[in-house]
């Protein structure tokens, strides 16, 4: 379809014609290069006028896939949506919830915005057979997105992905998609407006998993970085009887620009910058951030003043650790995703729990937990990827930062009752298990010349595996891409779904490649044992990417 046939559509897109028209020109070249890729389990980009864009018919376009692959699946199949607070999402909660409900979708929705884990959550309780998320998670003010979820809470599995991209992609009108009123939807009983009944019930299962926060004197700082994670994380902690936290009031408002942070993503320092600056005045001890759908934590100990940012396996690590000694039984598992830090494995299994590896993509991990409960060979403890997602309580199938705060405040009281911080806590883990050290480096590389660099730097590895990288030799490379592992003893099968990811393996840890399925970037992964992570992670990205 023609640039000027969407243009022609403008008024009916939902995009402003002055937003439109203050696009350069390598913007509307990427608007109209392609068209928007349903991935695993959903679809991400920036809003705007095109194929290549979100806007109210390739929202539209979504849906009406999603509802054929219903309809196909069964009679009366039933949909909950949710969104957080990003531009348009209540928008495209509507277009998507006409479309669904107009095909004969029982859909349920929110009238205001609401967390991802509280979505998870509301799928199971409902007994959904699917669930829509309308979220970016913590991409740039600029995107949105759109989550499919699967019956058990879980994000959308690879058949079922397949089938509706398969939908999708056979839509060729895709501005004359049918959609009724939503009042006459909602009066009809097609659409029908959730209560408080079901975050109720959600709330009760972060309370029954943490059960009580020790008395302390632990302070703590909280901001939900313009997301979704208030009030419903004060309204917990409030719960439990812990009231010894302060909101950064400026970022714990609703802002789809997150105007207060260059990147409203915890895992960049620069998020915490105004909850350091209250922890100097109020000498608060803990720091937590969340993303804005709140899947994600992060987390920062301020010990006397020095302010310790701590990555995602050293909080997966702490959470591990600390559910293995509070919890019993012989048949007790962890799962973590391939890219994340051998130290959990070393962890686990040193305490007679069996850790499994996963790809990345905490659906893989939801997962892992159906086959434990349908074989009921393991007993789930906690779940987690290096990205900052972490899953305690299996009463959601995907990453949680709801349930994660209270636990890390509790695991920080009983600390500091005992004249301990997390710090120490690190400390002692290290010292027992082994400093496995982590660095990540995220590349971006915009537009289709982009896309042509990382797939390049991919197949260089690929097909060109180095002896050695940095002076350290490689003695395994695993290409999950083709799931084989290869040594200098041969080749084995990599028992996992195909991913386009590498791996290199040294004698003091690896490196992974991972490219992203949504977005124009490719991850470098650097797990070593090492005490000079810096330098030799350093190295390692200048070698690869320049």
């Amino acid at each position: 379809m023609s640039q000027e046939l969407w243009e022609s559509h403008l008024d009916n897109s939902l995009i402003s014609r002055t937003a439109y028209e203050k696009e350069t020109k390598e913007s509307l070249e990427d608007s109209y290069s392609g068209n928007l890729a349903f991935g695993t389990a959903g679809i991400r980009g920036k809003i705007g006028l095109g194929p290549n864009r979100l806007n109210r018919f390739t929202v539209q376009k979504v849906a009406f896939g999603l509802a054929q692959y219903l309809n196909e699946l069964k009679i009366d199949a039933k949909v909950v949506i949710a969104y957080d607070t990003r531009h348009f999402s209540p928008e495209f909660c509507d277009e998507i919830a006409k479309v669904l409900a107009t095909n004969g979708i029982q859909t349920y929705i929110y009238d205001r915005y609401h967390t991802t884990p509280e979505l998870s959550f509301s799928v199971r309780y409902l007994k959904a057979d699917a669930g829509v998320m309308i979220t970016a998670s913590h991409n740039p003010p600029e995107y949105n997105g759109i989550k499919i979820y699967g019956p058990d809470g879980g994000q959308l599995a690879l058949e079922g992905s397949k089938k509706v991209s398969k939908y999708i992609d056979q839509i060729e009108d895709i501005f004359n998609i049918k959609s009724v009123e939503k009042s006459s939807l909602v009066e009809s009983g097609k659409i029908k407006i959730l209560n408080d009944d079901v975050i109720k019930a959600y709330k009760n299962e972060v309370l029954q998993l943490i059960k009580e926060i020790p008395i302390s004197d632990l302070k703590v700082i909280f901001t939900s970085l313009h997301g979704t994670s208030v009030p419903i994380v004060p309204e917990v902690l409030k719960s439990l009887n812990f009231n010894q936290f302060e909101l950064v009031e400026s970022q714990c408002v609703p802002d789809a620009n997150f105007s207060s942070v260059k990147s409203a993503n915890p895992e960049d320092h620069a998020a915490f910058d105004q909850a350091v600056e209250m922890a100097k005045k109020s000498n608060a001890d803990l720091l937590i951030a969340t993303d804005p759908d709140a899947d994600r934590m992060g987390i920062v100990a301020n010990v006397d003043g020095t302010f310790h940012y701590f990555n995602g396996n050293q909080i997966g690590a702490l959470l591990l650790n600390y559910i293995i000694q509070n919890t019993t039984g012989d048949n007790r598992a962890a799962v973590k995703s391939i890219v994340t830090s051998e130290l959990g494995k070393i962890i686990a299994e040193r305490n007679n729990v069996k850790m499994f590896d996963v790809l990345t993509g905490f659906k893989f991990i939801a997962e892992k937990i159906a086959e434990f409960e349908s074989t009921n060979n393991y007993q789930y403890i906690f779940g987690y990827e290096e990205s900052y997602g972490f899953m305690a309580g299996s009463f959601v199938r995907d990453k949680d930062a709801v349930q994660i705060v209270p636990l890390i405040i509790k695991i920080a009281s009983e600390l500091k009752n005992q004249g301990k911080t997390i710090v120490d806590q690190m400390n002692e883990i290290y010292d027992t298990y082994g400093h496995y050290q982590e660095k990540l480096f995220s590349h971006t590389f915009e537009g289709q010349s982009g896309k042509e660099k990382i797939q390049n730097i991919m197949n260089t590895y690929r097909n060109h595996s180095p002896q050695e990288i940095v002076g350290m030799k490689v003695i395994k490379v695993e290409d999950y891409l083709i799931s084989e592992s290869k040594t200098a003893n041969g080749v084995e099968k990599i028992n996992l779904p195909s991913a386009d990811v590498l791996k290199f393996y040294f004698e003091n840890g690896w490196i992974a490649l991972r490219p992203s399925g949504t977005e124009p970037k490719i991850k470098l992964y650097v797990s070593l044992i090492t005490e000079n992570i810096n330098d030799i992670s350093e190295k390692i990205n200048k070698e690869i990417f320049e």
